[in-house]
């Protein structure tokens, strides 16, 4: 299967690559794979885009502006800065935030992909499950889904879904389940936020992994080879997903 990809990314976001272009990938990974990051062209997908915990738009301004300049509908979640669910729990605060995914769905007259960072993460993959008919795809970076790797609870970002009180177990297993529509969880053991097997669960016939190697947390929607992966998966036709080929991620 055939994509267009376009070798160079608008000026106004070169300045959300130069600190992950500094940075080294793995010690057998050509200079030149991190000097051409490859940004496949959309047209015009819808993406729902939601920002880092304790930030707001701000946060994803610049994937946006590469999102939209590849050619993809984009739209911020319009919620401003996100500080969790709080006193209104998560159930509640999910049927809030399904106006959004039902808004971009209707504008668009095309299935939505949701792309959440950190704890949004969670928040798109559960949309996914509540609004699936709506849903194409979910894209996570650095979301820590998978609650057994967090049996002490010791995570900050989960912790930012209780309501007053811990988080129930059922609802923490729920957490895990995979939704019914292609998942890829972007991750990197160099993260500093979350650790990387909170980001990973069984390999399922629509759920990926990939790992970005050396970038932090709050790298993670601007580095490189991430953008590589999140254009690549919005940019496959509809209906014809495919896991991505981690082989020639680091490809010149």
């Amino acid at each position: 299967m055939s994509q267009g990809f376009v070798s160079a990314v608008a000026p106004v976001a070169l300045d959300a690559f130069r600190a992950p272009l500094r940075q080294s990938f793995v010690p057998a990974a050509p200079a030149s794979a991190a000097a051409r990051p490859r940004i496949h062209e959309g047209r015009g997908q819808p993406v729902l885009v939601f920002p880092r915990a304790g930030a707001g738009p701000e946060s994803t301004a610049s994937l946006r502006r590469v999102l939209a300049g590849a050619g993809f509908q984009v739209q911020d979640w319009g919620q401003g800065k996100d500080e969790g669910p709080g006193a209104i729990g998560l159930n509640r605060w999910l049927r809030k935030l399904e106006d959004c995914v039902l808004d971009l769905y209707e504008s668009a007259q095309a299935n939505v992909t949701l792309l959440g960072w950190g704890l949004s993460g969670i928040y798109a993959r559960e949309l996914a499950k509540r609004a699936t008919p709506l849903v194409r795809q979910v894209i996570t970076l650095g979301t820590p889904f998978n609650t057994s790797a967090d049996p002490q609870r010791t995570c900050a970002l989960l912790s930012l879904l209780d309501a007053g009180e811990r988080l129930p177990l059922a609802a923490r297993i729920r957490l895990r389940q995979a939704p019914p529509v292609p998942c890829t969880s972007i991750y990197s053991s160099d993260d500093g936020v979350v650790r990387a097997e909170q980001c990973v669960d069984k390999d399922g016939p629509q759920a990926e992994h990939i790992e970005i190697p050396g970038a932090r947390h709050q790298e993670l929607a601007t580095h490189p080879l991430a953008l590589e992966v999140i254009t690549h998966r919005l940019a496959q036709p509809e209906g014809a997903w495919a896991p991505f080929r981690q082989d020639v991620l680091l490809q010149a």
